[in-house]
């Protein structure tokens, strides 16, 4: 069903000439990080509840496709993926969620098929409502490049997870 629509991404590299590492590799980083600082929200259902009150805490909403035949499923992605795109949070479509579960082995839920990164912790004190990208790392940077090479196509490229 979903296989049709998928787009294939060319393994390169970001942040210019410097040879780094594919974007699935950067996916990896990021979710293991953030998996490490509690800054995940594991779950389509609670990812829809976390956004409902926190609309600006994510950074990035990584989904897997929904299983072929489930098509209610299928329409809460599409919603959250829509409301995601309305209010700023980059949308990654991965391969699997099987191997977003290998990759965070530590972090437990039954549900992989969506997961949200917050972004990383900030002084609450500061006035400024926007965000500061230079808190991110590395990887979160490449990602966020990424996303905004990609923002504008109608038709999302799924990225290929490493197995582990």
């Amino acid at each position: 069903m979903y296989k049709d629509s998928v787009v294939p991404v060319k393994m390169e590299t970001f942040s210019g000439v410097a040879a780094k590492c594919s974007i699935g590799q950067c996916i990896k980083t990021v979710l293991r990080r953030a998996c490490i600082e509690k800054r995940l929200t594991i779950g389509l259902l609670p990812a829809i509840q976390y956004l409902s009150k926190h609309s600006d805490g994510a950074l990035f909403c990584l989904t897997a496709e929904a299983p072929p035949g489930d098509s209610a499923t299928h329409m809460q992605e599409v919603l959250l993926q829509a409301y995601c795109t309305e209010n700023d949070i980059y949308v990654i479509k991965v391969d699997s969620q099987e191997k977003m579960k290998s990759l965070l082995g530590r972090c437990t839920s039954s549900d992989y098929s969506c997961i949200l990164v917050h972004f990383p912790y900030t002084d609450p004190f500061t006035d400024s409502q926007e965000i500061d990208l230079s808190i991110l790392t590395e990887a979160e940077r490449d990602l966020v490049e990424h996303c905004e090479e990609n923002w504008g196509y109608s038709q999302m490229p799924v990225i290929k997870l490493p197995e582990k």
